[in-house]
Order: C-alpha cells, then structure tokens, then sequence
C-alpha cells in the first residue's frame, strides 16, 4: 500500500511539474533582471548572467605575472590547486552562454520560455514577460 502511494504522490509531482512553466532569463552587468521571485511563484526560472565568463576569467588572472610563460605556468598551478572546485565554477560561468548560443539570443535582456519556443527580448521584469508570453500564447 506504500508504494502504490509513492508511486502516486510520485506521478502527480511529475504531472504538476511538467505543466509548469519553463523560463531562462538572460542579463548582463549592464541589463539587470527584475521581479524574479514573482516570476517563481507561477513558473520555473533559471537566470544566467553572460558577464559571467569575464568575472570568471578576471578572477583566474588575478595576481599572474606579466611574462606570458610565467603567467601560463601560474595558471596550470592554480588550476591544478583547485581541482573540481574550478572546473564547477567553469561550467557555471560559461552555462548561460551556451544556452544563449543555443537558443541564438541577439539582445539582452532576453526572457526564454518552454527551451526556445518563444523569447521575448527587452523585457527586463521576469514577471511582466511571463504575463506578455501567456497573452502571446493565448493564456
């Protein structure tokens, strides 16, 4: 009896979360994004900040030498001092790039909604683009 109500408790989270709403908001150091927790209450949001990269790559270069082979010395230590620590930070600096190649963003801020099948651009309130897409969509 408990696993026919695991199993049932199990599908209905299944079933309420694949009727939810998916949005990628992306931004900038220049475009900051509003309202995300109102947005949260109605949808999934995952944010990415595309200066990412660069803070990433600031932070990694701080303090090397000026000489490119010292510089690139430093660095292999430092990554290696690091090990899995940098490499998450890695592929978290750069995950919002490559989601907007994939999703081809050409302006930011850019709201994604359900893994590309529709981006409204401009729109920096998360909140307010989800409003926009269900008028959009017929919601």
């Amino acid at each position: 009896m408990h696993k026919l109500t695991f199993i049932l408790l199990l599908l209905s989270s299944s079933l309420s979360y694949a009727d939810q709403l998916i949005v990628e908001a992306f931004y900038d150091k220049n475009t900051r994004l509003i309202n995300v927790h109102l947005a949260e209450r109605i949808s999934f949001v995952t944010t990415y900040d595309l200066s990412a990269p660069d803070r990433f790559n600031q932070k990694l270069s701080e303090g090397l030498s000026s000489d490119p082979s010292i510089a690139q010395k430093q660095a292999k230590e430092r990554i290696l001092a690091q090990g899995n620590e940098i490499q998450s930070q890695l592929i978290s600096a750069y995950e919002g790039s490559l989601k907007a190649m994939q999703y081809e963003i050409t302006k930011l801020p850019a709201v994604v909604f359900n893994n590309g099948q529709q981006v409204i651009y401009g729109e920096n309130d998360v909140n307010k683009a989800i409003k926009i897409y269900y008028e959009k969509v017929g919601k």
